[in-house]
């Protein structure tokens, strides 16, 4: 009995917290699908703006999460945070030292 809810647990995505983002495979993404909408003279400008939406880093990944959503980009979870962990890498740097 025991294995099966260890099995279960594992079926569910219990310990799916574990992922460690991929910023390489999100600046990839972000590259293949986002810059499509994102396109601009001065790229960084859209993510360093003084007015831009994004504050936080709640808000990056939930940002992040609203256009795959928007434009049915089919990404999964994972690729959701690789994406928002190149973002906050390359521009925004939450949580990180400059």
């Amino acid at each position: 009995m025991p294995i099966l809810i260890v099995l279960v647990l594992l079926s569910t995505g219990v310990f799916a917290s574990d992922y460690t983002p991929d910023p390489e495979n999100g600046a990839f993404l972000h590259g293949d699908h986002c810059i499509d909408c994102h396109r601009v003279d001065n790229h960084e400008s859209l993510y360093t703006r003084e007015n831009r939406i994004v504050q936080e880093r709640i808000r990056l990944n939930g940002q992040v999460s609203a256009c795959v959503q928007i434009l049915s980009l089919g990404f999964f979870p994972e690729e959701e945070q690789d994406v928002a962990e190149f973002l906050n890498q390359e521009y925004y740097r939450f949580g990180m030292k400059n």
